[in-house]
């Protein structure tokens, strides 16, 4: 931004507003301004307050639940997901007859306050039922039993035992059950140092920050804990400091007819608890459950988030396909690729949909089903190689994983061809090793024709070479035995295969490029207009206190002012919001509408930048704010845990975040991330593009 630092300070407007500001964000409609109203509305999303039983929910239409952000979640590597709760809760509304409406509340020491103040009915937010919050709060039957747990680093072996946290410094969250727990303990080692932390920092976060050295320890949830252990090895939870403690959803205490239909629902469903342990059965007890448990991997073709979404042309297909069997998709990503099959075959999974090749060795091992697509092995070389012919292979060494069908086609072309296979470790991805290539890490490497054609749609720095052979299926995997499950997903797929969902999901990931482009501005005359919308920009900019400039330069960015704009992923108008995104705002209007588009837009970008530290500049606020509009503020937040580890300020943007951002495309950065695999050198360029742009507008209109 050159001597304008700052799109901070000043341009953010008349000082910074509180965690308050955020909830009303997610209740505000378009008519309702910044502020809610305290007695019943015509409009029953409007925001307003009622402590009302289920007879008047049921009056009202809608259930109101309040939950953490989306945008806090992150990859489910053990099968858990806030989603899935929210989605149970969709669920007991749709039961009750009732409009399920989300209440998102970044700041978890509102949300118990916001539900006894009646703007929300029920919690859904995985709460540990102490006897402080029963004091207050009716809670429902348990959904889990869980214990807390002390957590440090694992290097640290000073902790064995409740004195050796003397001298220590443990953050938790003061309006967590972690801050009771610690007062009991430091009765007993008067020599801690409770550390409260923002309300904002969830307890992943928490532990991330311990196992980087910025706090001695914390306290968390066993399963919290084993979910972070999956992707966050340096840790240990040498302590268990309580028994076990009931998980459960909130209410008021004065809801007896809610708390019954909740627990009746709770009962029913039991809320799948159990499913981590490995289970085997065919369509009926799959059924039965209501869950299928889908295995898969982290990448473009198959299953990645974006903004806080759940995407990829594998999980839209089977998420489709449970629906059709009266279940829902339950993602599990095991850390290997060639863990696969062992976990299908091992019960912690029920169907494999990963892009998987059908191979003599693979059906010697699992059922697959028919296929739905089929795909071509090509060498991939970098752009500028002029490899292209199989002859061209002698003397190259080419890197492929020994469990990957590659590394089977490879090894019977190798005697006439002469060329050395390298063992890629199985935890890389296709689209690693790709990355790998472009990098001259490696030489070559083998890549299906699908997930080629989606690299080939970000990048130019490498090419596809020749195809090794004719087209292979691509299949589902299930179990031998499952043979009612295989039926179930052939008679699905041969329904679906090239039919209208089909190939509009197969173009929406294999063959629309979603580079973005470049769109140079056209630089506006001194004084004069922007765009069509400036008034537009102006009303909503002082609404959020962000400079309508800058609402200005991000819309040109995604939308070229274009309010009929649709993205790839389903973002609409001209601020290109994801319509699930607008609804968590309150926002149920046409988003293709330029005013409602840059309401949600305007609205968006002021949630997530006060997600962020207040404690950082406003400046590096916004950016990072930017950045994960782009591409969510999980891989941001990944983004600023591997810039603390490599050296770099997690606080500044501009050469430290922005470096750290595209090492998440690696598998040994991504294997550690908490949402997992991503490019993210698209939101570097984009808060580039976007900075330069707001420096134009700047000097045009004053």
């Amino acid at each position: 931004m050159g001597s304008k630092q700052g799109w901070s300070g000043a341009r953010l407007g008349r000082g910074r507003r509180g965690p308050e500001w955020v909830l009303i964000l997610s209740l505000v409609g378009l008519s309702t301004a910044c502020s809610a109203p305290t007695g019943p509305s015509d409009d029953p999303g409007s925001g307003y307050t009622e402590t009302g039983d289920l007879d008047e929910i049921s009056r009202r239409g809608t259930l109101r639940i309040l939950m953490p952000p989306r945008e806090l979640d992150g990859i489910p590597r053990r099968g858990y997901s806030i989603d899935r709760e929210r989605e149970m809760a969709g669920r007991l509304a749709r039961e009750l007859g009732l409009d399920p409406e989300v209440v998102t509340v970044g700041d978890r020491a509102r949300m118990l306050q916001d539900l006894l103040d009646g703007r929300g009915d029920l919690v859904v937010a995985r709460l540990t039922a102490t006897g402080d919050r029963r004091q207050r709060l009716e809670f429902s039957i348990p959904l889990d039993y869980v214990r807390e747990v002390l957590v440090c680093r694992a290097d640290d072996l000073s902790i064995q035992d409740l004195a050796g946290l003397t001298g220590k410094r443990l953050a938790v969250r003061a309006s967590s059950s972690y801050y009771r727990t610690l007062l009991d303990v430091r009765e007993q080692v008067p020599g801690i140092e409770i550390v409260t932390v923002d309300e904002t920092l969830d307890t992943e976060e928490i532990l991330n920050r311990v196992a980087q050295g910025e706090y001695d320890a914390t306290v968390a949830d066993n399963d919290i804990f084993h979910k972070v252990h999956a992707y966050v090895e340096n840790l240990r939870a040498p302590l268990t400091l309580t028994d076990a403690r009931p998980v459960a959803w909130a209410m008021r205490p004065d809801n007896p007819r809610l708390k019954q239909v909740v627990d009746q629902f709770l009962n029913k469903q039991a809320l799948t608890r159990g499913l981590e342990i490995a289970q085997v059965g065919d369509l009926d007890e799959i059924q039965r459950r209501g869950v299928l448990r889908v295995l898969t991997v982290n990448g473009a073709a198959s299953y990645f988030l974006h903004r806080g979404e759940e995407m990829g042309f594998e999980f839209e297909l089977v998420d489709r396909f449970a629906d059709e069997i009266g279940c829902r998709v339950q993602i599990v990503i095991p850390p290997r690729a060639d863990l696969l099959i062992p976990w299908l075959l091992g019960g912690k999974g029920d169907l494999v949909a990963a892009s998987m090749t059908v191979t003599d060795d693979r059906r010697e091992q699992v059922a697959f089903t028919r296929p739905y697509n089929w795909v071509s092995e090509i060498v991939v070389s970098r752009a500028d190689d002029p490899v292209g012919t199989p002859e061209d292979l002698a003397g190259r060494e080419i890197a492929v994983r020994r469990s990957s069908s590659y590394h089977q086609t490879l090894s019977a072309l190798r005697p006439a061809l002469g060329f050395k296979i390298v063992d890629a470790q199985e935890s890389l991805a296709t689209e690693n090793l790709i990355a790998m290539v472009a990098s001259d890490e490696y030489d070559l490497t083998v890549s299906d024709s699908n997930i080629l054609d989606i690299e080939l749609t970000y990048r130019d720095d490498i090419r596809g070479a020749f195809a090794l052979g004719e087209p292979e299926a691509i299949a589902w995997m299930v179990r031998p035995g499952d043979r009612d499950l295989v039926a179930a997903a052939d008679a699905f797929l041969e329904r679906e295969y090239r039919g209208t969902f089909y190939n509009v999901i197969k173009q929406r990931y294999f063959e629309n490029s979603r580079r973005l482009a470049s769109m140079v501005s056209e630089r506006p005359s001194r004084g004069g207009a922007i765009s069509p919308y400036d008034d537009l920009f102006r009303k909503y900019g002082d609404l959020v206190e962000i400079d309508w400039r800058l609402l200005a330069a991000q819309a040109y960015e995604e939308s070229g002012f274009d309010p009929e704009a649709h993205s790839w992923a389903g973002a609409r108008g001209v601020m290109q919001v994801l319509p699930r995104t607008a609804l968590d705002l309150g926002i149920q209007g046409d988003l293709h509408d330029p005013e409602v588009g840059i309401q949600a837009g305007a609205l968006y970008l002021r949630w997530l930048y006060d997600l962020f530290e207040p404690s950082l500049p406003r400046g590096e606020r916004l950016r990072l704010a930017l950045a994960s509009y782009n591409a969510g503020r999980g891989h941001i937040q990944d983004g600023r845990r591997v810039a603390r580890t490599t050296g770099l300020d997690p606080d500044r943007w501009f050469g430290n975040v922005e470096q750290a951002l595209p090492l998440l495309s690696r598998e040994l950065y991504a294997s550690r991330a908490r949402f997992g695999y991503c490019r993210c050198r698209q939101p570097v360029a984009y808060v580039r593009r976007i900075n330069r742009r707001y420096d134009a507008y700047i000097q045009a209109v004053e």
